[in-house]
């Protein structure tokens, strides 16, 4: 595997290449498979085959080739890029014994980082991946994915016991054979971009950099504060790679996919398990889901039946920056047979919480907030922790559920209207609006107006760039600190340590450490203290 960057980070933009813009309209991905093999074997086995399972080969090879694009065009039919994607394919002998055999191997020939469009600058992509953001092939000179599968499986008895493939599209294999569809589909995986190109042996990041798959890895530290794979020490990796269970998926898709499927067994903290066993198994552990997952999924390191379905596969893609195909269906008679948008009001002490569950997808939720008399604070937060004020204005999130934390002074009204727009695969658009009459005067009036007490609203925006508003709140005259933690619980910012009166107070934190530099982008924590009140929050930065 060759690593290539777009330019050295001194003279980037003498190696950019000029590629559409990422809004463009995509389409399908096209995956073409170039056979490798030579006369008379592997793709190219002249020996006699009876058609089954949709496979009308009437040679080995034949029938070989047609079930590997087969396998392809399932992946092709899912992702999108303008890019045609191709696959070296070719089967050779590998290690196979009577108890065990390397089914197959996969991964990208080549990364890149820093093209037009990369999302995340100095972080390798897959080239396949690369391509597809960037618009462009960027290495036309080699093929994006390299795959070798095991020709020795082929009935005789020293391997496997003499099991062989079997070739059909149906995933219903006989007895005694493994669905070569299957396999295939989970090795274009890897060479798609589920893998990881750290030095599992040393933690080294390979050239020194982070690759898209290991942003999204975890080691669950309980119970101090999770250890992201991608920030912590080549020690650090060394020790997350065999600490299974603890090693886990945080990709935003794939921990939702869990939890619609759902997914009943192989989770942490709710977050989907990575293949982490002790001791580390080279080629198999980190790039693979965990095998304690129900139901069982593509990724996982082993064989276990056939099976055509990517499962938990697909959202990782789009975890680590592939555009997925929506498929597309006819638009509903009305909006109300996609969508129901109710609104649930809980009241406890001075905060009044509406929930806003959308039934029909994921639509663009705009809502506006109206004060109609009293001093007052009217926020929006949503489900992954995305806030927009509202106090005269709009805010739109992509999540389905919805929270609106009001803080008012006795006599406090609001009228908030909740609008609900959205556009199906299809292009159709829906809008669906309720309004809500919230009271927060009925509430006793307390002593002395109104009532405060410690606690720490928030970050606005979350994710951020390039700045964020913490809201905090104390009860009493106190000496108040506000502090930015790292992931490893090093201080980097200090944004309060000052005496207070009571109230609802703000800080504000623009990325920079103590000493004014830029940090990173990457999950950070602020933790309020006054007086024996104390609680710690998480943020993200996003550059």
């Amino acid at each position: 595997m060759r690593g290539i960057f777009a330019g050295s980070l001194a003279l980037l933009l003498a190696g950019l290449v000029v590629a559409t813009p990422l809004h463009e309209a995509r389409s399908a991905a096209t995956i073409v498979v170039q056979n490798n093999d030579g006369a008379g074997e592997g793709f190219n086995d002249p020996a006699a085959f009876v058609p089954v399972g949709g496979n009308p080969a009437v040679t080995r090879g034949q029938a070989r080739l047609n079930a590997f694009q087969y396998a392809a065009n399932l992946w092709g039919a899912a992702l999108n890029s303008n890019v045609t994607i191709i696959v070296a394919a070719q089967m050779n002998p590998q290690f196979c014994d009577a108890g065990s055999a390397v089914l197959g191997s996969a991964g990208a020939v080549t990364v890149h980082g820093n093209f037009a469009n990369a999302p995340i600058l100095n972080t390798w992509y897959p080239q396949a991946l690369a391509n597809s953001l960037a618009n462009v092939d960027l290495d036309p000179a080699s093929p994006d994915i390299s795959a070798t599968f095991n020709s020795s499986i082929n009935g005789v008895p020293g391997c496997l016991a003499g099991w062989n493939w079997y070739y059909g599209y149906d995933a219903n294999p006989p007895a005694n054979h493994i669905d070569f569809v299957s396999v295939v589909l989970h090795e274009i995986g890897h060479g798609l971009g589920f893998q990881t190109f750290c030095n599992l042996a040393t933690g080294a990041k390979f050239g020194g950099f982070n690759d898209m798959y290991m942003v999204k890895l975890q080691q669950d530290n309980d119970p101090g504060v999770p250890i992201n794979y991608s920030t912590t020490s080549n020690a650090g990796r060394i020790a997350a790679n065999i600490d299974d269970p603890d090693l886990r998926w945080i990709g935003t898709e794939v921990t939702n996919a869990a939890a619609a499927l759902p997914v009943t067994a192989g989770l942490d903290d709710n977050f989907v398990r990575v293949h982490a066993p002790n001791p580390l198994v080279q080629g198999s552990s980190v790039s693979h889901f965990s095998t304690a997952l129900l139901p069982n999924q593509l990724m996982e390191p082993s064989y276990v039946v056939a099976n055509h379905n990517l499962g938990l596969a697909l959202p990782l893609m789009q975890d680590i920056g592939w555009s997925i195909v929506v498929p597309c269906a006819p638009a509903p008679t009305t909006a109300a047979d996609t969508d129901t948008l109710t609104v649930a009001q809980t009241l406890t002490t001075w905060d009044l919480q509406v929930e806003v569950t959308n039934t029909g997808g994921n639509p663009a939720v705009n809502l506006t907030g109206t004060l109609l008399n009293g001093p007052g604070w009217l926020s929006i937060t949503d489900a992954n922790c995305a806030y927009g004020t509202v106090n005269g204005g709009n805010s739109s999130f992509g999540s389905d559920n919805y929270t609106l934390d009001i803080t008012a002074w006795p006599g406090g009204s609001f009228s908030v209207d909740l609008q609900l727009d959205w556009e199906d695969a299809c292009g159709n658009t829906y809008q669906e609006t309720v309004t809500v009459d919230l009271l927060p005067a009925t509430l006793p009036t307390p002593v002395g107006g109104h009532s405060y007490a410690y606690r720490l609203l928030g970050n606005m925006p979350n994710p951020f760039n390039p700045s964020t508003t913490i809201r905090y709140e104390i009860a009493g005259n106190d000496r108040v600190t506000l502090n930015v933690y790292d992931v490893s619980g090093g201080l980097v910012r200090t944004l309060v340590n000052q005496q207070q009166s009571r109230g609802t107070h703000e800080a504000r934190w623009d990325g920079r450490d103590n000493r004014g530099r830029s940090v990173a982008s990457g999950v950070y924590f602020y933790r309020m203290n006054a007086g024996s009140f104390s609680e710690t929050r998480r943020m993200v930065l996003l550059k």
